[in-house]
């Protein structure tokens, strides 16, 4: 299978590249391009179209919203994964309503954004297989594969064991939670390396995440093993 080229529209860089480096990590993936804000998203698919877009809701210019439903208006054949922060159920209604094919909430984890890509490809893989008429059983087998999203304890593709082992060593041993940043600093990897063996712990079932807020910024995550008493 050819790869299924992506576009993903964020305007935090530090989100667009742990988006980046997850996608191309996925088998059948890549990341034809990065944009900020909505304009420039619908700017790029005239000129490079592809068949999925990554897409937040809040962007300056034009919100994600606008973005998908344009997308929908234009008959373009794109598909779109919704990742945003909003949970306002009237904010997921309208992405169902205007067809998006995934609603992942942030903060989220690697094999959650996996398995939805996953089950995209196999989607495309059923659309392409058959007779161009298709009986009330393919159908259903068709929305079955559309919906199903498989998440699995395995190591991620590109995650080193040694460094996960350190890092439950770590986080066993601290008697607080730990944020990405602290846990790179201890580990001497990148924020987004420590943030990437974070998430897969909170998806495997062997931490919890936490956000600490704070009177100015954006809340920061932070994450305990779910094993050890907490502070």
């Amino acid at each position: 299978m050819k790869h299924i080229d992506v576009l993903v529209v964020e305007d935090d860089p530090m989100v667009a590249e742990i988006h980046q480096n997850f996608i191309n990590s996925v088998d059948n993936f890549r990341v034809a391009g990065l944009v900020d804000n909505g304009f420039k998203a619908l700017a790029f698919l005239e000129r490079c179209p592809v068949r999925l877009v990554i897409l937040d809701i809040f962007l300056p210019g034009l919100d994600g919203m606008a973005i998908l439903e344009k997308i929908r208006e234009s008959g373009e054949n794109v598909d779109v994964i919704v990742v945003s922060a909003s949970r306002d159920i009237s904010t997921v209604n309208r992405a169902i309503q205007a067809g998006a094919f995934d609603y992942i909430v942030k903060p989220f984890v690697f094999e959650r954004i996996r398995a939805s890509l996953q089950s995209f490809s196999r989607m495309l893989e059923q659309l392409k297989e058959g007779p161009k008429q298709i009986d009330q059983e393919g159908i259903d087998t068709l929305f079955s594969v559309r919906s199903s999203k498989i998440i699995d304890g395995k190591l991620p593709k590109g995650l080193n064991p040694n460094i996960l082992e350190r890092l439950i060593t770590l986080l066993s041993q601290k008697g607080a939670p730990l944020s990405s940043v602290e846990a790179a600093g201890e580990l001497n990897v990148s924020r987004i390396t420590a943030r990437r063996y974070l998430e897969h712990l909170v998806a495997s079932g062997k931490a919890v995440m936490e956000q600490e807020y704070h009177e100015i910024g954006r809340p920061v995550n932070k994450y305990v093993l779910l094993d050890r008493p907490r502070s």
